[in-house]
């Protein structure tokens, strides 16, 4: 997507698939790939948040990195500082571990950040519901 024509929508919709492809994911493949269950978590959170800081009147950086999503949301809302713990965690399952070959994330800590997440997600649309209207 250009920098320029990112709505709280198209964000929204992104986050969506990723959302959508964790959960599949998690409850019909054998043996269940926890890993990238993981990846597509922290793909949603970071999209619900960068569709969060649009609305919020804030440029969403290219960055992967939750903390810093957040911190930059607390700036107009001090009300995320709710979900702040929870970004922490889920940032660790970014770009990098997808690919780093020696990572072994157990199918409930798997679940655990993909409950986060949804988390997150029932955050922002209490927070601003404005990301989920269509």
């Amino acid at each position: 997507m250009d920098k320029q024509t990112n709505t709280p929508e198209d964000w929204r919709i992104l986050a969506e698939r990723d959302i959508s492809v964790a959960d599949y994911l998690a409850n019909n493949m054998i043996p269940v790939p926890t890993e990238i269950i993981a990846f597509h978590c922290q793909q949603a959170a970071e999209k619900y948040l960068k569709g969060a800081l649009v609305i919020l009147e804030e440029e969403p950086p290219y960055i992967h990195d939750l903390d810093k999503l957040c911190k930059l949301a607390l700036k107009h809302r001090p009300s995320f500082v709710s979900i702040s713990s929870l970004c922490t965690i889920i940032t660790h399952f970014s770009i990098q571990p997808r690919y780093d070959m020696g990572i072994s994330l157990s199918e409930v800590d798997m679940r655990l950040v993909l409950a986060h997440t949804k988390t997150i997600r029932d955050f922002l649309q209490k927070e601003t519901p404005e990301l989920f209207q269509s």
